[in-house]
């Protein structure tokens, strides 16, 4: 058996006493990705093992783990076991999509980077990511297409401290997962996407990019992206054609 972790060591752990067990275990286990212990895509042990570690049941463990799934934090798949979520799987990558190709079989859309470029934070990107006075971002507009159609415009904000060189490397790479990219480059997990949608008229930069007339109805959506640290990392707004498409999104 290996080294027994009790619910007494949770210096780590800012969540106060009365929390209810099942959450106590669930922060635990969220520190030990945090920490790389393990890392995306690793099986996580059995509830069994989890339980003799912390001494609690087996339920308490299971509860907690699917609290963590309910939260994107872990998938869990039968017959397998549960492993820490990830953007670099076949159906992982693009799982904070929830726009659907009316005219296209193509599952996930093509995509086209028109600029990348590092900058002082405005007063509106500062507020959206929560950063301070004086913080750096990279900007990058993409255009991304379903079957060839041009329907989406994404203008993406991202904090840049602890990323080095993240300019280079979307530059050099200009992946179709930004989420995947920010994963194996650097451990920071999106795990939670905040959104709001809306009704907007295309500006001269929509008309141009997605070849409409000026003033065309599009569906913004406007984006908070969080890590599993609850970092505000991303901050994406997208203006989208929806002749060509729809937002889709299942509720359980």
């Amino acid at each position: 058996m290996g080294k027994r972790v009790t619910l007494e060591k949770q210096a780590m752990d800012p969540k106060p006493e009365f929390q209810p067990l099942y959450l106590q275990i669930k922060q635990l286990l969220i520190q030990r990705v945090l920490t790389g212990e393990w890392r995306p895509a690793q099986l996580l042990p059995s509830e069994m093992k989890l339980a003799e570690e912390y001494d609690v049941s087996q339920g308490t463990v299971r509860k907690a783990i699917e609290e963590m799934a309910a939260d994107n934090l872990v998938v869990r798949q039968q017959g397998k076991g549960t492993f820490v979520a990830t953007h670099r799987s076949s159906s992982q990558p693009f799982r904070f999509i929830r726009l659907v190709s009316d005219q296209s079989s193509d599952r996930h859309p093509t995509t086209k980077f028109i600029s990348i470029k590092t900058g002082t934070a405005t007063a509106t990107e500062r507020e959206r990511l929560a950063l301070p006075s004086g913080a750096r971002v990279l900007r990058t507009e993409r255009q991304r297409s379903f079957g060839g159609h041009p329907c989406i415009i994404e203008r993406i904000v991202i904090d840049i401290g602890g990323l080095p060189d993240l300019d280079a490397i979307l530059d050099r790479l200009r992946p179709g997962s930004i989420y995947s990219l920010l994963e194996q480059e650097y451990r920071v997990m999106i795990v939670r996407v905040v959104e709001e949608l809306r009704a907007v008229a295309a500006d001269k930069g929509d008309a141009k990019l997605l070849d409409v007339p000026v003033g065309h109805p599009l569906l913004e959506i406007d984006r908070i992206a969080l890590s599993l640290d609850q970092r505000r990392v991303e901050w994406r707004v997208s203006r989208c054609d929806s002749r060509f498409l729809h937002y889709a999104v299942e509720h359980t």
